[in-house]
């Protein structure tokens, strides 16, 4: 049985390996809901204020516009091969490499906590204790944004770009659930299930969008 350990070093070395084809790829497919998102929170945040973004990949597209948008931004991505891209593409921001689940920061530290195709990139009984760490990091006010899976187990594909990948989900209903157990300190919290066209595929995604109570 494979432990959190041994998942984790899967998309660690899978991203390491595919770094810039996928990078190629997603780059310049920025998706809809989550460009939306962040439109409507640059609206709702100070002006230059600390934003966590949480696998931040190679830093394109969310990143350079979060940068763009005059934020304070902070990626992690547990990829080295992927925050040295960031670091080439998004200079003015700070990088770190590391398991989202061993980051520690103050409490109150970020206006906001985002992350994009991340989450479910965790073990499930790692997502909901990493949501209360995110909620944890944001001040009063501050604005959590994620999206997970829709399905629920787990996946492992053995050649995805040309790498190993694994993800996991809870499902809508364990998702809900999760946010109840977790979410506590939430307010305005909005829960969308959303469908992305990619060419002729389609995926979709439960999105979370909410406050954290003054």
């Amino acid at each position: 049985m494979s432990t959190s350990s041994d998942l984790k070093s899967i998309v660690e070395q899978g991203y390491n390996a595919i770094a810039s084809k996928y990078d190629a790829w997603a780059s310049p497919r920025p998706t809809l809901k989550r460009m939306s998102y962040i439109e409507k929170l640059a609206k709702s945040l100070p002006e230059g204020g600390k934003v966590l973004e949480l696998g931040c990949g190679a830093g394109r597209p969310a990143t350079q516009m979060l940068v763009g948008l005059g934020f304070d931004v902070l990626g992690v991505d547990i990829s080295f091969a992927q925050i040295s891209l960031a670091k080439q593409y998004v200079p003015s921001a700070q990088f770190m490499q590391s398991d989202m689940m061993a980051l520690n920061f103050k409490p109150g530290s970020f206006d906001a906590v985002m992350g994009f195709y991340s989450l479910f990139h965790l073990p499930r009984d790692e997502q909901g204790p990493m949501v209360k760490k995110m909620i944890g990091w944001l001040r009063p006010g501050g604005w959590l944004l994620f999206n997970l899976h829709v399905g629920e187990g787990d996946v492992m594909r053995d050649d995805w770009m040309g790498a190993k990948m694994f993800s996991t989900g809870l499902g809508i209903e364990g998702n809900d659930k999760m946010l109840e157990e977790y979410g506590a300190e939430l307010t305005d919290v909005e829960s969308v299930v959303d469908t992305e066209y990619v060419g002729r595929f389609e995926e979709k995604f439960h999105w979370v969008c909410a406050r954290k109570i003054f």
